[in-house]
């Protein structure tokens, strides 16, 4: 049986497409053998709530700081946009300034025609709500009654809320989509079966869906622990490799959050693992 690692993508299948494209183009360039696997721990849900897409457009256009809690906040928040028959452009204040945690969530805005000056990142390597709030602080000095809507999933992001509070900002908080974790039964943790445990690559984009593998592997232990415990985890965050630790993973490296990043990292592991590739054995199935 020819030699094949795995790489195991856990994104919501809708943001998985891209890292899965970036993947196989770039073992296709170095020639590398791997078995890409989709696994979507958890599903994004957008709420389609014709009062809740008022309240956003209304929102939008009176505030003076947009803030994206994620990817999935602005792919939900634009469709919500173009459902309703406008634009980003017709709808924002041309000086709104646009906050966002990650470099995904930036390549997703600008993919979607915001203005690349508008837009603020947390400074490397604090990809986080703190590290957030310390870049907003140095664009904005008066935050009294200061116009910000924060869109967000269901849960979490309490710090940032709360600095916003506290510096007494006029926010509005809006929760536009759900998460659905992937469901023990499904047959998507049947695609795990049939490579080596020991040549497998976990991608960990979120702290949540890592929890969420915790989980099951407690319900299905025969599956999972093996392929958890031997297998190596690629995280795009230090919290998130923190989780990944929790739940059993014993190789554990962090990456910087971009696709690109991931990728290179993701090759890197994988042509060591075809430099050391063992010769033919049974692997675990």
């Amino acid at each position: 049986m020819a030699f094949e690692p795995a790489i195991i993508v856990t994104r919501p299948s809708g943001q998985a497409r891209r890292l899965i494209e970036l993947l196989e183009l770039g073992a296709q360039e170095k020639a590398l053998p791997v078995r890409l696997v989709s696994l979507p721990l958890l599903t994004i849900v957008p709420k389609n709530d014709p009062d809740l897409q008022k309240k956003l457009l209304s929102s939008f256009a009176r505030a003076k700081l947009i803030i994206f809690i994620s990817p999935n906040a602005i792919e939900c928040a634009m469709r919500a946009i173009a459902d309703a028959g406008t634009s980003w452009e017709k709808l924002v204040q041309v000086n709104t300034l646009v906050g966002v945690v990650g470099a995904p969530s930036k390549e997703a805005l600008i993919r979607h025609g915001v203005d690349e000056k508008s837009i603020i990142l947390p400074q490397s390597p604090h990809f986080d709500s703190e590290g957030l709030w310390s870049s907003l602080k140095n664009r904005v000095q008066d935050w009294k009654n200061f116009p910000v809507t924060l869109v967000k999933g269901d849960g979490g992001r309490e710090s940032l809320i709360e600095h916003l509070k506290s510096a007494q900002a006029s926010l509005e908080t809006l929760s536009i989509y759900t998460r659905i974790p992937l469901d023990h039964s499904s047959a998507y943790w049947q695609s795990l079966v049939g490579f080596d445990v020991n040549h497998t690559l976990w991608l960990l984009t979120s702290s949540e869906a890592v929890r969420h593998l915790g989980v099951i592997s407690q319900q299905q232990k025969e599956l999972l622990n093996p392929r958890i415990t031997k297998g190596f985890a690629l995280c795009s965050h230090s919290n998130i490799a923190s989780t990944a630790e929790q739940i059993g993973f014993t190789h554990v490296s962090v990456c910087d959050s971009g696709d690109e990043s991931i990728t290179q990292a993701a090759l890197e592991w994988l042509a060591k693992q075809v430099k050391k590739s063992p010769s033919p054995t049974k692997g675990d199935h």
